[in-house]
């Protein structure tokens, strides 16, 4: 690599440069805002190599994967823009790496077929992949398609890889809108429903900004911020306590490529305080958004 001239537009990020240091200057374009009227735009992303593809030493085609929506990348060895080397390291790339692709964006005259955004973008989640009937699996089977079968005890072993997939991203995101239903006034004193209507608007703006809203588990086998403020309680013989924050969690499915989480809900707390105003139990207003060059971009929302 040392030995091309052009190493320095494609290689491993070093993990000082990771940390915020500066802000972005070039702005990230999401893959699921990719559409025609950004034809022949310069345009950069983040996302998972989701499959990667070598065609000779020449060219290699990698399908970029962020919230569900996937678009294909195309690298071919030009003079003074790409060297066989990069084609060579972007065709060693491991899938489900995350990765930063900068180009030219080309509406192609054909749709592509192996992504979700093409000429004529459609949505990513479709609910018929997220519950196929044995008799779909038999028929699929019959015609020479090969499925994954994965057991369940593995899926919840390796949970931040199981709810990268479409069918598990379409399911919680689903579940999101539905759990949004509309406010509707109703019967008792102002300060009840000023609450209501402040949760309400938390929920809608973060919804605007692409955040998905995550029910968290409150009956955990551990502390999930320090042991010294914990309700703890025996679950069957073994020990358990309450969820104190939904920490773990948010991080779990952000790095489940949900890059925007929010949860509100119920949150417990052991405190050594003792009057009559404490709370061992409140309403927690929690969010996680995936950071992709500097912390700043956190007051951006």
């Amino acid at each position: 690599m040392d030995n091309d001239p052009l190493f320095a537009n494609y290689g491993d990020i070093p993990l000082a440069e990771l940390q915020s240091k500066s802000e972005v200057d070039f702005p990230y374009t999401e893959v699921g805002s990719l559409m025609e009227h950004l034809n022949d735009e310069v345009v950069l992303v983040r996302g998972r190599a989701q499959t990667i593809r070598g065609v000779g030493k020449k060219m290699a085609f990698v399908v970029v994967r962020e919230r569900g929506f996937t678009v294909q990348a195309v690298v071919s060895e030009q003079a003074g823009l790409v060297s066989p080397q990069m084609v060579k390291y972007v065709a060693s790339l491991n899938r489900e790496s995350i990765i930063d692709v900068e180009g030219i964006l080309t509406v192609p005259s054909d749709p592509i077929k192996g992504a979700s955004q093409k000429s004529c973008p459609e949505p990513p989640h479709q609910p018929r992949h997220a519950a196929r009937s044995e008799a779909d699996i038999k028929k699929d089977q019959e015609y020479g398609d090969q499925l994954v079968r994965v057991n369940q005890d593995t899926r919840l072993n390796h949970r931040i890889i199981d709810i990268r997939t479409p069918a598990n991203q379409g399911i919680f995101r689903i579940q999101s809108q539905v759990g949004n239903r509309s406010f509707r006034d109703f019967e008792g004193s102002w300060d009840i429903n000023l609450y209501c209507i402040k949760l309400k608007i938390f929920r809608q703006f973060l919804l605007s900004e692409g955040f998905a809203e995550i029910h968290m588990p409150k009956l955990i086998a551990g502390s999930s911020e320090g042991g010294s403020a914990v309700l703890e309680l025996d679950y069957k013989g073994q020990p358990a306590c309450l969820d104190q924050s939904p920490q773990l969690h948010k991080q779990m499915v952000t790095c489940g490529d949900f890059v925007r989480a929010f949860e509100i809900g119920p949150a417990f707390r052991a405190e050594d305080s003792y009057t009559h105003r404490h709370l061992c139990k409140f309403t927690s207003l929690d969010i996680e958004m995936e950071i992709k060059k500097h912390y700043s971009e956190a007051r951006f929302i």
